[in-house]
């Protein structure tokens, strides 16, 4: 155990930039806790979340169990549990789980931008912008909402960038393996298993070992979830159809068609990325400006996941 801590010091100390960006995580939180206030409530998303996981543990439920909650969040949902059984509150779980998750998302983008651009300080300059973002310091957001896909996402995406740069072959099945995790933690945290799919079309293997690969790939993230949701659909009688069904139910409703609006949608991401957006302009330009094409490839392969 001592020689495993001392590791985790020297990988953390040892790395100036990684220690920078834990530091003002640190910072973050007790902004969330201190000046914008954190209060320990289920609001919102989170009620749809304790209702299933007291569905799942066979306890009454106050609101009614969403069951795309179960469908979708599975490991989520079950973490949490776990959490809540050595914790003793619900809630402390959750809370506990999201801020671990909350540093290893920081973490983990840190090492995928260091991936993409091989730069210490383009990695930390670009994980700084990450952390103070205000959806990661507002408590809401970054304490009581769902952290462990982003990371599955970011990570297996960062080994996709090393099985594409190195062609070895841990790498391609260490994706597919982080991608098919997240994903049962929630659906966006396979979306690495997109960009690997990408990168093995751009690489340049032949044709024939793409498509094997491509192929390969589908079949092994695909069944970890085809099996948990047959088994949802045997015990629990529910599917995607059922939750498709319900969400065109209510979009129907009057009132509903703003929400779909572009202009709510320019609204939203601006908001979300505000002054990040400036950085992203930086960036293009600069891409544009080195004419690095293998680079430029990279970042394409890259862009359908991340939008």
């Amino acid at each position: 155990m001592s020689h495993n801590s001392e590791r985790v010091k020297a990988v953390i100390f040892g790395n100036k930039e990684l220690a920078i960006i834990l530091l003002v995580a640190v910072f973050s939180l007790a902004i969330s806790y201190f000046y914008i206030g954190y209060v320990p409530r289920l609001e919102k998303d989170a009620l749809d979340y304790y209702a299933a996981a007291n569905f799942l543990q066979g306890r009454p439920t106050a609101a009614p169990v969403q069951m795309n909650r179960v469908l979708t969040t599975p490991l989520f949902l079950y973490s949490v549990i776990f959490l809540q059984a050595i914790f003793g509150n619900y809630i402390l779980g959750l809370v506990i789980f999201n801020i671990v998750f909350f540093f290893l998302c920081l973490a983990a983008f840190y090492w995928l931008a260091k991936e993409i651009y091989d730069s210490k300080k383009t990695a930390l300059w670009g994980a700084l912008l990450m952390v103070t973002n205000y959806y990661f310091i507002d408590p809401g957001n970054a304490h009581l909402a769902d952290m462990a896909a982003w990371f599955f996402f970011l990570v297996s995406t960062g080994m996709a960038v090393r099985y594409f740069r190195t062609d070895q072959r841990q790498f391609f099945f260490l994706t597919i393996a982080l991608a098919a995790i997240g994903f049962l933690f929630k659906e966006y945290g396979g979306l690495g298993i997109i960009s690997l799919g990408i990168l093995v079309l751009i690489s340049s293997a032949a044709w024939k070992q793409k498509i094997k690969d491509i192929l390969l790939a589908g079949v092994m993230f695909s069944v970890p979830f085809l099996c948990y949701h047959l088994f949802v659909y045997f015990h629990y009688h529910y599917s995607y159809f059922d939750w498709f069904a319900a969400v065109r139910s209510l979009s129907s409703q009057a009132g509903r068609e703003a929400s779909r609006s572009l202009a709510l949608l320019v609204k939203v991401f601006g908001w979300l990325f505000s002054l990040g957006w400036l950085a992203w302009l930086v960036g293009v330009k600069e891409e544009i400006k080195t004419g690095d094409k293998a680079h430029e490839k990279l970042m394409l392969a890259l862009l359908p996941a991340s939008l």
